[in-house]
């Protein structure tokens, strides 16, 4: 008959626990089981450019909301996206006037805050 240890918890997980736990479970080549605390602060360390890219792309997503919950706004957005022949201010053409109007705000968002650093 085989003889069965008994193993922790520990021993067994990998990963990170899902739910609100902060600690990350990691298993060494040795076989030993650790724990660490990890933050994760992916967003909170950007770049100057990074912020500045995601600050155009909140301002983007927001007035692209507002536009499209006024039928009005809605319209002139299809008319302008017509009127543009499907084509952005960065030269390619888009299929929707959707991504046409996001492609178009990122675009006045960007140069009337221009990147310096």
């Amino acid at each position: 008959m085989a003889r069965v240890e008994p193993i922790s918890i520990l021993q067994t997980i990998s990963g990170k626990v899902p739910g609100s736990k902060d600690t990350h479970f990691y298993n060494t080549k040795t076989g030993k089981s650790f724990t660490r605390k990890r933050e994760e602060t992916y967003q909170r360390n950007q770049s100057p450019r990074q912020r500045w890219n995601s600050a155009a792309f909140a301002y983007a997503h927001a007035e692209l909301r507002r536009i499209e919950s006024e039928p009005a706004l809605t319209e002139q957005m299809n008319a302008d996206y017509e009127a543009a022949a499907h084509r952005a201010p960065n030269g390619r053409t888009y299929l929707t006037a959707h991504a046409w109007q996001f492609n178009t705000l990122l675009h006045a968002y960007k140069t009337a805050h221009p990147f310096t650093d």
